[in-house]
């Protein structure tokens, strides 16, 4: 079992199909249509494989966001998908260490790792704490931009985990592009 953290732009065509499936696998209830992403392409991936074959993947998206009037460096987490067979083996926590790993090995250049959930309590395990905000973000629905939206968000959760040793501090959020 290897995990590899890749550049989005040196993905191969063989590793975008087994993506997409296990995408289309993991979130049947997201619409998206062979694509390796839902909103947008992130910038980087951490891949699962066990035997050359893609069991896991968690996307990361590199940017900046305002926080209070305050630019902040951000690794956004996006679609941290294990195939339905391979769950309940601690793959998806192994995904989120190595994300860690990474963060803390390059703090001086992130200084929160964020994500949106359903399932808050996963992440709370890990370290993540919950957060409320007036979100201010690019709406896009299947490759359409449909402007930028400001509100407070009460569907799902917001997490964040400190990794420079900035100080998240409740608000607004911009999150200068668009939704994970």
């Amino acid at each position: 079992m290897k995990i590899d953290f890749i550049e989005e732009f040196k993905i191969g065509e063989n590793i975008k199909a087994e993506l997409a499936g296990l995408l289309a696998l993991c979130f049947s209830e997201t619409a998206y249509r062979g694509r390796t992403f839902f909103k947008q392409l992130p910038h980087y991936r951490l891949i699962l494989t066990d035997d050359n074959k893609v069991i896991g993947q968690l996307a990361i998206d590199y940017r900046v966001m305002n926080l209070n009037g305050e630019m902040v460096r951000v690794f956004g987490v996006i679609d941290l998908a294990i195939h339905p067979t391979r769950q309940g083996e601690g793959l998806g926590t192994k995904l989120m260490q190595e994300l860690e790993k990474i963060s803390s090995a390059n703090q001086n250049n992130i200084d929160f790792l964020f994500l949106v959930t359903d399932k808050p309590a996963y992440y709370e395990r890990l370290g993540y704490k919950k957060t409320r905000q007036k979100v201010a973000w690019l709406r896009i629905n299947q490759g359409k931009n449909h402007g930028l939206t400001t509100e407070e968000v009460n569907d799902c959760d917001l997490m964040f985990k400190e990794v420079s040793g900035r100080k998240w501090i409740d608000g607004e959020l911009d999150m200068l592009g668009y939704w994970y």
